[in-house]
């Protein structure tokens, strides 16, 4: 189609494009091109038309390698976005060629119709101070916009696409949807380069520092860096001039939960080594996604202690204060007692100073205690062979295994997704593509991908993993005479079961009920179907041999011990622990 001079020198209003688009207005300007809202005459709509700008144009007319250099970046963004189809990316309509006459010279101008978003840019839902001391809007904005600029990241990598120039004025805001746009900078590994050339592209701040370096081979992580710079100033507020490029960038005293979590996610995303960050959308996505539900757990645990009449609080403040004390005057009889084993990390009840025997011995063991590990115990009797002892009624949850993870980190290497004590191995925490595959290590701390695993119990503990855990807060892993005797008396004499830590219920009326209550308990199921069925054991043989694993029977009498490496980790092994009962 041929244009005449005065009209592209001008691009004024009322210019039809292609014979279908009426120029209405100028909406934006860039280095490389003009947006302009048109009027798409045939399906009667208004769409945003972006043309490479004759300025542009006309200041390299005399470098024919370069205009078509431009016009090849111009034809790869219409092709990159053409490829995508999601709620939070613009939409493509149409692409199209012109010339224009100049001077006796025909100059190409190549343009893209595409989506109309009259709004404002994400910039504009972003307070220029931080949301830092605004938790609820800051979560508000997290859920509302950022995530979804996530999802829509998500849609372009799935295609092979790096956007190379995310910030928040390239993500446009249709009323409350936000949608990606400009991908004049994207790269797809699906297209050669447009140009050979060495020149630094993109807006510094945003800009990762392999971006810096070598433009051309950027890839997804560098898209991750401009998210966690994103994230940032949604936090602490705008970046200004003072703010150094290419570098990792943190919050500067985050002091409630929820804020330090975010921090923990804002330095991995914006690592200068991008091996080091977030390798996908979706693990930068879920790890906000676990930040805010323990956000929200937290307070609706608040909330509930908060609704709960003035009378009802004083009342289970009472009961703890008794549980403590009770579990308190036991405790004393267990510390400074050696174990049958060098134990693999000292145990806060070794460090204590043991107090008087003479005061503190009850006239009767307790029905329940609470061990060193906030977990509550049940009294189980014993027989003219078995001492009675305090068994956990239910297995160790992933929650209660990180925090002991995290205890003694110190002396801990993680390897491959393997975490060891020298050469030691004690749990495999895998690499995600597993449901169990639950605990994650990141910045030296342990922590679970998805809150809801944490009451679950842990698996993929190996027999020295479920025996340091119990050595460290003053226990073991029962025997296979404790654990029969466990199972005995949670079914026939009558004892409470717990359905969760502290929390007492009823007694099953059945050996069939106690069996359902044992071993369909909520916490004992992962996700996906994923049932924990066996348990390590403590059990010495002829050869030495220390671990054992049985397994819950369906009916009947259980199957015996089966002899398992120390070693090993399974997907359907748990553990819990014993104590001895000292009169």
């Amino acid at each position: 189609m041929r244009m005449d001079t005065n009209l592209a020198s001008n691009w004024s209003t009322g210019t039809i494009i292609d014979g279908k688009w009426v120029l209405i207005e100028c909406i934006g300007k860039g280095g490389m091109g003009e947006v302009y809202r048109a009027h798409q005459l045939n399906l009667k709509r208004d769409v945003a038309i972006k043309l490479i700008s004759d300025q542009f144009l006309q200041s390299m007319e005399d470098d024919p390698e370069e205009v078509a250099t431009a016009i090849g970046r111009f034809q790869h963004e219409v092709q990159t976005m053409a490829q995508v189809r999601h709620t939070n990316v613009l939409q493509i309509f149409d692409y199209g060629s012109l010339k224009v006459h100049q001077d006796d010279k025909s100059i190409p101008v190549e343009y893209i119709s595409m989506e109309y978003i009259p709004g404002n840019t994400l910039r504009f839902t972003m307070s220029e101070e931080g949301m830092e001391d605004e938790e609820k809007m800051l979560i508000d904005w997290l859920r509302q916009y950022f995530i979804p600029v996530l999802n829509g990241v998500e849609a372009i990598h799935a295609h092979g696409i790096v956007h190379r120039d995310l910030k928040p004025e390239n993500v446009l805001m249709d009323d409350e949807t936000p949608k990606i746009a400009d991908f004049g900078l994207a790269r797809s590994i699906k297209m050669r380069a447009v140009s050979n050339s060495w020149d630094v592209k993109g807006t510094w701040p945003y800009m990762a520092p392999e971006q810096f370096a070598d433009f051309r081979k950027t890839g997804f992580a560098a898209d991750i860096y401009a998210l966690g710079k994103i994230l940032f100033e949604a936090a602490a507020g705008k970046m200004d001039a003072k703010q150094v490029p290419f570098k990792t960038v943190a919050l500067q005293d985050p002091q409630t939960p929820l804020l330090k979590d975010l921090d923990a996610i804002i330095r991995r995303a914006t690592n200068e080594d991008s091996r080091k960050r977030h390798q996908s959308v979706a693990e930068l996505r879920q790890d906000i996604q676990n930040a805010l539900d323990a956000h929200a757990a937290n307070a609706n645990q608040h909330a509930v202690a908060a609704k709960a009449p003035f009378y009802v609080r004083w009342i289970w403040a009472g009961m703890s204060l008794t549980v403590f004390l009770v579990a308190a005057m036991v405790l004393y009889h267990l510390m400074g007692r050696p174990s049958d084993e060098e134990a693999v990390f000292t145990t806060p009840a070794m460090e204590a100073e043991p107090h008087p025997a003479e005061n503190t011995k009850p006239s009767e063991s307790p029905l329940f205690l609470v061990s060193q590990d906030g977990r509550t115990m049940t009294l189980i009797q014993g027989n003219d062979t078995l001492s009675k002892f305090y068994s956990d009624a239910s297995l160790i949850t992933f929650h209660h295994y990180v925090e002991f993870l995290n205890e003694v980190a110190d002396d801990l290497t993680v390897d491959q997704d393997i975490v060891k004590k020298k050469d030691m191995i004690l749990v495999y925490i895998g690499d995600g593509t597993a449901p169990e595959d639950q605990i994650i290590h990141q910045n030296g701390r342990f922590r679970l991908r998805n809150a809801e695993w944490a009451a679950k119990p842990v698996v993929r503990a190996t027999w020295l993993g479920a025996q340091a855990y119990a050595q460290y807060y003053g226990k073991q892993l029962p025997t296979f005479e404790q654990w029969e005797a466990l199972r005995k008396q949670l079914a026939d004499d009558g004892r409470p079961t717990l359905s969760s830590p502290g929390v007492p219920t009823a007694a099953p009326n059945s050996h069939s009920e106690m069996m359902k209550q044992f071993s369909s308990d909520p916490g004992e199921q992962h996700s996906e179907g994923h049932l924990v069925t066996k348990e390590w054991l403590n059990i010495k043989t002829d050869a030495g041999a220390t671990s054992r694993v049985v397994q819950w029977p369906n009916s009947g009498e259980p199957q015996p011990p089966l002899l398992r490496y120390p070693w090993e980790g399974f997907s359907d092994v748990g553990f819990r622990t014993v104590m001895d009962v000292h009169e």
